[in-house]
């Protein structure tokens, strides 16, 4: 199943709070991926990364932790050869506020978006994609890939 977190570079803490989000959420002001795929690009960072899960690990939290719940595993991109998703309408606007409140609290406005999944492309990649509003419009149009690593700023 695959890891979805956000990285809010250089923040402290965001303070979360879990009852406010219908999906499943962990804090740590360490930056560790509960994969590697990404390891040694997080080391080279700090702040704090926000892991997200399917909504029913929400008083689960210490027995394994992925997303594929909040997936549209239905979605099909345009080209066969692409390892794309979309989240689910209804996780959407919890994914968006949560790279608000990651971005808002990041103190050089910058997070990071990332998966890693076992069945998604074997080498990892990082795009700058610029904006929030850029990461939505590339999710709504073509979908995200799997095992990227997208870049945003204000």
């Amino acid at each position: 199943m695959p890891t979805i977190e956000i990285v809010s570079i250089n923040a402290i803490e965001l303070q979360l709070i879990q009852d406010d989000f219908d999906i499943a959420i962990i804090e740590e002001n360490k930056l560790n991926s509960h994969r590697s795929l990404f390891f040694n690009f997080l080391q080279q960072n700090k702040g704090v990364i926000i892991h997200i899960g399917n909504p029913e690990l929400k008083k689960e939290k210490e027995t394994g932790f992925f997303g594929g719940q909040i997936i549209d595993w239905n979605f099909e991109p345009e080209e066969e050869t692409q390892c794309r998703f979309k989240f689910l309408e209804k996780h959407k606007n919890d994914i968006d506020r949560l790279l608000k409140i990651a971005l808002e609290k990041s103190p050089i406005k910058k997070i990071l978006f990332l998966t890693d999944y076992q069945f998604g492309p074997e080498k990892e990649s990082i795009e700058l994609i610029n904006t929030i509003t850029n990461f939505w419009e590339r999710h709504d149009n073509e979908g995200i890939e799997f095992n990227k690593l997208y870049e945003m700023s204000r």
